[in-house]
C-alpha cells in the first residue's frame, strides 16, 4: 500500500517535504512544493528537465523561474505530486528505484509501446500506469 513516507522519499525526503500524512501533502501542494523536490525527483529517476518540463507542462522559462522563487505553484505542486505517486508505486511494486526508473523510461506494450513516463502529463495517463503497476503487482500478465 501505498504511503506518505514513499511519496515524501520520492521528492527528497523529509528534509525537503515536511509531511507524515496525506492531509499534510495536501496542505503542502497548496503552499506549493519546495523547488528542490522537483531536483531531486529529477536526479532520482532519471528524468530530464526537458521530459519534466513536458510531464509537468512547464516551459523552460517557468521552470527557471520556479527555480528562482525556490517554490512551484499549488497546480505544478499537484502534478509534481502525481508524478511522485507513480514513481513511488512503481518503485514498491518492481521492487527498487533502480528497477522502478528503469521500468519508467522502458517502451511498454501495454500502453501501446511508449514509456510509462510520457503517460504521466495527464491524470488519466496516469491512471493508466498505477492500473499498470497494480496488475504486475498482482501477478497479472501486462
Amino acid at each position: 500500500m501505498m504511503t506518505t513516507k514513499r511519496i515524501v522519499r520520492t521528492l527528497g525526503g523529509p528534509r525537503v517535504v515536511k509531511a507524515t500524512t496525506i492531509d499534510d501533502l495536501r496542505a503542502r501542494r497548496l503552499s506549493g512544493l519546495p523547488y528542490a523536490s522537483l531536483d531531486a525527483l529529477s536526479a532520482a529517476y532519471g528524468i530530464a528537465a526537458k521530459e519534466l518540463g513536458k510531464i509537468l507542462d512547464l516551459p523552460p522559462r517557468t521552470l527557471a523561474r520556479r527555480k528562482k522563487e525556490r517554490r512551484l505553484h499549488a497546480d505544478e505542486s499537484d502534478r509534481l505530486l502525481r508524478l511522485g505517486r507513480v514513481a513511488a508505486l512503481a518503485e514498491e511494486v518492481l521492487g527498487g528505484r533502480k528497477k522502478a526508473t528503469l521500468w519508467l523510461h522502458a517502451s511498454n506494450a501495454a500502453l501501446g509501446e511508449e514509456p510509462p513516463l510520457a503517460r504521466l502529463d495527464s491524470d488519466l495517463g496516469a491512471r493508466q500506469v498505477e492500473d499498470l503497476l497494480v496488475r504486475i503487482a498482482h501477478g497479472v500478465y501486462s
